[in-house]
């Protein structure tokens, strides 16, 4: 049983330790590339009131990301999304099948290390497409979707329902992934593995992961925006513009998007509003507008969704019952 300490430790780590997009170094790295964009445009405010402007960090919008983001550290620190086990016991299921493995030679840590990015980011792209794109699942993403303006801290705007389903797929996935060395190579995957995964989503993170939900324009060109997703390309992801829907899934790699036709590469700076629009880009009613309704709404959205699914499924099998006979 988790006991007060480990529980603050929890929390604390959540909120400004190396595995939180908040930690004060990836803060301090997105800091300098927005400084270095607002030189680079000779932008003739003050730097600071540039980058925290009182309309966005005084927004409403941006009260509930605070309290989104303090309920779903509440709910990590007390280990309620801790589901890695399920990686590792897919992986010894798996692995416990006899065959022959033909003296096969493990790949390289470096090789290993990179089809584990690749197959971690591939679920994250398609976890997140299927949330857009399932009328069943969107509710739950719709949360994340309705921040009418965006700050580091949106990151967090999620549903507990959609972080269980992303941190259950990605345990499958990769549980599958590691079983499959094991079954062919008889080897584990070794720590030097996970620690290039982990340097790898380092180096993200430092490349100012953060400006991906903020106002600062940051483009990495059209060459490089064919291979990884940049700040300007997730926030026209979160664009109410009919041009920008379901663009742009990818959380590291672009190369999802240019394989399933998703792939949005801006040619120049684009005017952004963000939240929820409808077909024709207007904004529609923000209806997460207290924790309350943040956490209710999507459920019961949800629910309705499955109830007009079950109907339908009802009368169409009644449709075929009755022609049979």
């Amino acid at each position: 049983m988790l006991g007060a300490s480990d529980i603050l430790n929890a929390f604390y780590q959540l909120v400004v330790g190396p595995e939180s997009r908040l930690w004060p170094y990836y803060l301090a790295t997105s800091v300098l590339i927005a400084f270095a964009a607002y030189r680079a445009r000779k932008i003739k405010i003050p730097f600071a009131k540039w980058l925290f402007p009182e309309e966005i960090y005084l927004h409403a919008s941006h009260m509930i990301d605070l309290k989104v983001f303090g309920f779903s550290l509440i709910l990590h620190a007390l280990g309620l999304f801790n589901l890695v086990f399920f990686a590792s016991f897919i992986a010894d299921q798996l692995s416990s099948f006899q065959i022959t493995r033909f003296g096969v030679e493990p790949f390289p840590e470096l090789l290993v290390a990179i089809i584990l990015l690749c197959v971690l980011d591939f679920a994250i792209y398609w976890v997140h497409r299927v949330h857009h794109e399932s009328r069943i699942f969107w509710p739950f993403h719709s949360l994340h979707h309705s921040a009418e303006v965006m700050t580091p801290v949106t990151v967090y705007r999620k549903h507990p329902i959609y972080d269980v389903i992303s941190i259950f797929t990605k345990g499958v996935l990769i549980g599958l992934l590691q079983g499959v060395f094991l079954l062919v190579f008889a080897s584990e995957t070794a720590y030097s593995t996970i620690a290039g995964v982990n340097a790898a989503y380092f180096a993200f993170y430092m490349a100012g992961a953060n400006l991906r939900h903020s106002h600062v324009w940051i483009s990495f060109g059209s060459f490089f925006e064919h291979l990884f997703i940049s700040p300007a390309q997730h926030q026209i992801h979160h664009s109410i513009d009919p041009k920008h829907h379901n663009k742009n899934y990818g959380e590291v790699l672009a190369i999802w998007d240019w394989m399933f036709g998703t792939l949005y590469i801006p040619k120049n700076e684009e005017i952004i509003e963000f939240g929820l629009g409808n077909a024709r880009g207007e904004r529609t009613r923000q209806r997460h507008d207290t924790l309350k309704n943040a956490m209710l709404v999507p459920i019961q959205d949800s629910w309705k969704q499955i109830i007009k699914k079950f109907a339908k499924f009802s009368s169409e099998k009644s449709d075929t019952d009755r022609l049979a006979r």
